[in-house]
């Protein structure tokens, strides 16, 4: 079985996903949305060990996380439609959204990720 993740830099290994979200070395720095359909966009978090041994950035694929959510699972993006907030302009805007599109879907979900203190 392949591993969940692997730290780009320091070569942290987490086996399975709940390891990854329960890592207290692991924060939510960001959302880089999709806007296309084909597309799932990305969770952005920030692997932070003590002393600088890593201080990375690590890309994870939304669709790794989508199962975490057990209601309405849109498959549009409302992106520029006049519903839309913008609230996937800003990378770092972990704001909840209340349009019914898939980038909602994945930003209701990352409000249980454990978000770095900037």
């Amino acid at each position: 079985m392949n591993p969940f993740k692997i730290c780009s830099k320091c070569a942290y290994t987490w086996k399975v996903r709940d390891d990854f979200l329960g890592d207290p070395f692991i924060c939510l720095v960001g959302f880089q949305a999709s806007f296309k359909e084909t597309e799932s966009g990305y969770y952005l978090f920030n692997h932070i060990l003590e002393g600088n041994q890593c201080d990375t950035t690590l890309a994870v694929d939304v669709e790794n996380f989508l199962s975490l959510d057990k209601g309405n699972m849109f498959t549009d993006i409302k992106f520029d439609s006049p519903l839309c907030e913008a609230h996937c302009n800003r990378v770092e805007d972990l704001s909840q959204c209340p349009v019914e599109c898939k980038n909602a879907v994945a930003r209701k979900i990352m409000q249980a990720f454990q978000q770095c203190e900037i």
